[in-house]
Order: structure tokens, then sequence, then C-alpha cells
């Protein structure tokens, strides 16, 4: 594991070289120029997925708040397809001017690499951070009508009914599908996998009945368990999450040493101007850090995130020799 990390080290530092030697070629007094005076225009957020889950919920409450800090829209467009590569792409190839966003996820920066074998774009060298927006734990969820209450009777249940059971995926390469990979893994159960585009469509499905269980994201999950659609078992966090302490874990479920989560950033193309990616960490950050900002966060089940570009990066590195290992113990392995 040391080898890999070490490597992608390597590697993440070449493409950051030529990151910034491609920043350092803009006019300085253009760049200058430019960052002043933004935004001076709507800015468009690229949200990856459908509308209605996790990381759309997250941008439209970002927007509201960089809406009214910078006077000019901050406007949503939903891009999905091929579990988010599609709107990466689109983002990596905009024009470097700060005038298009993406609302990034754990398969955009560090674990579609590994389900797909050619994504349309390098995470690390086409892509600039910006902030970490929030962290959430993915929460296990079956349909109503299945008759099971806990992990160990769901367990039981698959057991005894191999391949009968289909578990809903989000997207392929999210933290949802390799956590019920890994899920699948450690207890030997045999569940087949259906592919969704975005978390609200496989949730709507799940409360139908024409998927079984999924584990996906707490904020998409949640208002669907609070109108008794659908029920959770458990959260995938090592400890119980604050604002569903009712919820056992997983690893406390049968299954020590399971932990996974998800979280949610802001990305730009590799060369727009630092000025504009400052201006907005910190715009962001401030209302994150806002009473305000994290009651609107916790309200969905999420926890702030913040910190610095640099704090961003580093994240996403150790995210990618996390979910690497993961990918490994669940026998996954690039389509």
């Amino acid at each position: 594991m040391t080898e890999f990390v070490h490597s992608r080290w390597r590697i993440t530092r070449r493409s950051l070289l030529r990151g910034a030697a491609a920043a350092a070629a803009l006019p300085l007094l253009a760049r200058g120029a430019r960052a002043a005076d933004w935004p001076n225009r709507p800015v468009t957020l690229v949200v990856p997925f459908a509308a209605g889950g996790t990381t759309d919920m997250l941008a439209r409450l970002i927007a509201d708040d960089l809406t009214k800090h910078y006077g000019q829209q901050f406007v949503i467009v939903n891009k999905g397809g091929a579990s988010g590569n599609i709107a990466a792409s689109f983002v990596a190839r905009a024009a470097p001017d700060g005038y298009t966003f993406i609302v990034g996820t754990p398969g955009i920066h560090a674990t579609n690499r590994l389900v797909y074998r050619s994504m349309g774009y390098d995470p690390v060298a086409d892509l600039a951070p910006v902030i970490v927006i929030a962290r959430v734990p993915n929460l296990l969820s079956v349909t109503k009508t299945l008759p099971v209450t806990s992990v160990a009777e769901l367990i039981d249940y698959a057991r005894r009914r191999p391949r009968e059971l289909v578990y809903g995926v989000s997207a392929l390469g999210s933290t949802g599908h390799l956590s019920t990979e890994l899920f699948r893994t450690m207890t030997g159960i045999e569940i087949t996998p259906l592919p969704f585009k975005g978390s609200a469509p496989m949730l709507h499905d799940l409360a139908e009945g024409r998927v079984h269980l999924t584990i996906d994201n707490l904020p998409s999950s949640k208002p669907h368990i609070e109108q008794g659609a659908i029920r959770a078992l458990a959260v995938t966090t090592a400890q119980r999450w604050a604002s569903m302490r009712h919820l056992p874990t997983i690893a406390e479920s049968g299954l020590p040493g399971y932990d996974t989560a998800s979280w949610f950033t802001i990305g730009a193309p590799r060369a727009t101007p630092p000025e504009i990616i400052t201006s907005l960490n910190t715009t962001v950050a401030a209302s994150l850090g806002s009473d305000a900002g994290m009651a609107k966060l916790r309200e969905i089940g999420a926890e702030p995130g913040g910190g610095s570009p640099d704090d961003m990066q580093r994240h996403v590195l150790a995210e990618i020799g996390k979910w690497e290992k993961v990918a490994k113990t669940a026998g996954i392995s690039p389509l």
C-alpha cells in the first residue's frame, strides 16, 4: 500500500506541475483583471447527477449563499451520465475563467478511476481543488416490504436467497457502490447490482420495491426514511452519526472494521486564476462556518467541510489510497 501511495504522490506532483505551468502561462495582467472584478456575470455550478440527490442538495445550499454574497447568480446545471465523468470532462475542458465549477464527489476525484478505464479527464491534472463542502455517512437501507429490520437479518435473508436481491447503485464507482461491494465481500452474500443515473431515481425505485437494498448518502436517503418509504438499518461510518444516533454502525452489527463515508467538494478547471479560487474558497468557508450554514447542513444530515485548496488536495490523495484498498478487497477492477 505504501508503494501505491508513494507512486500516486509522484504522479500527482507531475500533474500539479503541469497545471501550475499552464496557469503561469496566462498573461499576468489579464489574470489580475479577471480576478479583480470577478464575478461580473452568472457563474455555473455543474452537478454531475440528476436533481434531488445529495450532490444537488448541497450545491443548491451553497449556490444560494454565493448568490447573496457576490450579487451574481450561481446557477446549478445538472449534467448526469457515466457516474459523473461527463460533467467532470465538461468542466475540465471549460474556459478557466472562474465562471464554471463542478460540485465534486469521491467518484469525480478518487474512485471512478477504479471502475472506468477511461474517464475522459484526469482528476488531478485537469481539475483544481477549491474546497471540501461537507462530509456525510452512507446508510444501508432496504425497501420497506423486505422482512428484515437489522443487518444480521439482512445477511441471513440474502444468504438463503443467493442472487435474488437487487441492490441499487446511484453511480458506478460511487462510495455507495464500493461500500456495497465491500459489504458483499465481507459477508459473502450474492446480490445483483442495478445502476442508476443518480440517487433520486434509485431511491424512488427502492421505495417502490423494484430495488431491495442500497447503500447511499444520508442526506438523499433521509427524506425517504422520515416518510416511511424505506427502512434504514445502519450507518457505514466507524462511529454512530450524531443526527442518527438510534442507528447502529455496520461495524457493530457484526462486521468489525467496516468504515466508509462520502464527501463533496468544489473543483475548477485547472488553470483557473488562483485569486478567484482563493476568493471562492474564503466565501464558502465562511458560509460553512457560520451558525446558519452549519444548521442548514446538519438539518439534511451533513457535517460542514472547509479548509484550504491544499487541504482538499491532500484529502483527495488520502482517499485515492483508501479506496484503492477497498476496491482490492472487494475484487473491483476497471471495466
